[in-house]
């Protein structure tokens, strides 16, 4: 595990295990992955993963993304889909709350998933995984995460690349909390096993056939509504045992 993914680690796996107690029911380690690629069924034309990077193509235009990098701040599994979880999920209430961060997530652009961070979760089935994209605030914690990734401050997302052969930078101030149902649903028991919320990043700058360039995204531009809301339509979550992002 590479040292980004530590803090993951640590604030997810000691939560998770505050949330139950020794008369609950039996605990399971569970794995938690990140893809950078979309389902098999709405995989997109004109998209190629090679060499650390992401190529979508579309007519005369080329994108080229090179480095994609997320904040998120929470993640809560549930048991029942369609539960709007409280403030402070318990064991009672169908919810698991798996409070984390704010961490940073480096999406692989050409491999399969991220290294999986292990959380412990009650043995159950759960249909539902809700997670929210952050913007980085004030208070405490977004502080200190700020001082570790100044480049973060006030926003949420930020990507690198070239559109046509010039560089942008694309950064999002999207706060918003995501709910993926689980089909079928998660048996987690004695085994373990392992949940990859795919983010579909090679739909975020297209708009129908056209791609977009991002520069036009950045908060302000005259594109920054259709892919903010193409963002928020590229979150999945599969049950993915062996770890390969399907």
């Amino acid at each position: 595990m590479t040292a980004r993914y530590a803090p993951l680690l640590f604030i997810v796996a000691a939560a998770a295990a505050a949330c139950g107690d020794s008369t609950g029911p039996s605990r399971s380690a569970t794995s938690l992955s990140f893809s950078a690629h979309a389902p098999a069924t709405s995989q997109m034309a004109g998209t190629l993963a090679l060499n650390g990077q992401m190529t979508v193509g579309s007519g005369g235009d080329t994108l080229v993304i090179t480095k994609a990098q997320v904040v998120l701040k929470q993640i809560e599994l549930k048991q029942a889909a369609g539960v709007s979880c409280p403030d402070s999920a318990s064991k009672d209430d169908g919810c698991e709350e798996l409070k984390l961060g704010p961490v940073l997530v480096d999406l692989p652009l050409s491999s399969n998933v991220t290294a999986p961070v292990t959380v412990s979760v009650p043995s159950g089935t759960y249909r539902e995984i809700e997670l929210e994209v952050h913007r980085v605030g004030g208070d405490a914690l977004d502080a200190a995460f700020t001082a570790a990734h100044p480049d973060f401050s006030d926003i949420s997302i930020r990507l690198e690349g070239t559109f046509n052969g010039a560089p942008f930078v694309y950064t999002s101030k999207l706060d918003a909390e995501l709910e993926m149902a689980l089909e079928p649903p998660v048996v987690i028991d004695g085994a373990g096993g392992n949940i990859t919320v795919q983010i579909d990043i090679s739909n975020w700058f297209r708009n129908g056939s056209t791609v977009i360039d991002p520069r036009t995204a950045n908060v302000g531009g005259v594109n920054e509504g259709i892919v903010k809301e193409q963002i928020k339509r590229s979150f999945h979550a599969v049950e993915d045992h062996d770890r390969d992002g399907k």
